[in-house]
């Protein structure tokens, strides 16, 4: 094993590295949204999906408008929930909203109207959800702030911000005040300061139908973070280049990486091969990696670690930089993900 200046490495690779901006993400169903992997990267509130409202618990600062049928001097304008919980309406003043449903607050405010109008027919409608939000960060294609409207699943949630990416880990990390009651799932822990409840929850599993009971209902305030996946990278002269994810296993030898890129071509230096691996500091290691001697059983398989670089040279070995592609792969410009 060996060091050399990132400036240093074989050619290729800066070919490849652009080739593979255009490369389409393989997400292999992840995207829970059905939106495109490469959607938005951030907004400060996600659309929520529209639903049944009839559970919905109304708090502050949701905005309502309330409508008396044949009492038209009430005009039906946007009026907003205060942070003690009452909404001022006209007629009948402050009136205990936050904490009732719409169907159990539009029963009392018949009873409040009542004094005015003999039979008074109320309706009440939510136009802007503020009260229930729910913060989604991490792997997500639009990661920001979603309100919930009634019931809403961890998936749901999920799908709410867009969809998973397709370099998603396999866990959701889920945070909730301890108020709320303990995360309803096996291994979940009170954090240190005893405020929190925090749990990990496999989403493939759930997404694969092998764990539907970790589909747990999210509620307002939780926080989730959806990690990146854990991956090697086979770049150069291989028949399908990319991120491949590693699953249950924390390492991957070099011939199954190959194997997942679909082999080598014919203008492949495999004697050149060359492990590329972080190790904290500014230059990447370089571990040489005869390929021919793996394959004919004359070397050992090495095995390779998250965050790995396999890279397969041109038998033209010219010397490229891996500072752009190591850029490439950090932010994400384009690079295949294979699962």
């Amino acid at each position: 094993m060996h060091k050399v200046p990132a400036k240093l490495i074989l050619c290729s690779v800066c070919v490849q590295a652009m080739l593979l901006v255009s490369a389409p993400a393989q997400s292999g169903g992840n995207n829970v949204s059905g939106t495109p992997a490469n959607g938005p990267a951030m907004s400060t509130t996600a659309n929520a999906v529209a639903g049944d409202t009839t559970n919905y618990i109304l708090g502050p600062e949701d905005q309502i408008t309330v409508h008396v049928f044949a009492a038209e001097d009430i005009p039906d304008r946007p009026a907003q929930i205060a942070n003690d919980g009452t909404v001022n309406l006209p007629m009948v003043g402050q009136v205990q909203a936050a904490g009732l449903t719409i169907e159990q607050l539009q029963t009392a405010l018949v009873t409040a109207y009542k004094k005015y109008f003999k039979d008074p027919q109320v309706t009440v409608q939510v136009i802007d959800f503020r009260s229930q939000p729910v913060s989604v960060a991490g792997n997500v294609n639009t990661p920001g702030v979603v309100q919930l409207r009634g019931n809403r699943n961890l998936m749901e949630v999920i799908g709410m911000a867009g969809g998973l990416k397709a370099d998603a880990g396999d866990s959701a990390l889920i945070t909730r005040y301890l108020s709320e009651g303990p995360i309803p799932v096996a291994g979940a822990f009170a954090d240190p300061t005893g405020k929190y409840s925090v749990a990990h929850i496999d989403i493939r599993a759930v997404m694969n139908g092998k764990d539907p009971q970790g589909n747990i209902l999210i509620k307002p305030h939780d926080v989730i973070t959806i990690p990146r996946a854990r991956m090697i990278y086979v770049l150069g002269n291989v028949t399908k280049p990319g991120g491949y994810v590693l699953t249950d296993n924390e390492t991957m030898s070099i011939t199954q990486a190959i194997a997942l890129a679909g082999g080598w071509d014919h203008t492949a230096a495999l004697k050149d091969a060359k492990v590329l691996r972080a190790d904290g500091g500014a230059e990447r290691e370089q571990i040489p990696a005869n390929v021919k001697k793996i394959m004919d059983n004359k070397a050992p398989d090495l095995q390779l670690r998250a965050d790995d670089i396999l890279y397969i040279p041109n038998s033209v070995g010219k010397a490229v930089g891996i500072r752009g592609l190591e850029t490439a792969i950090a932010v994400g410009s384009g690079i295949a993900i294979w699962h």
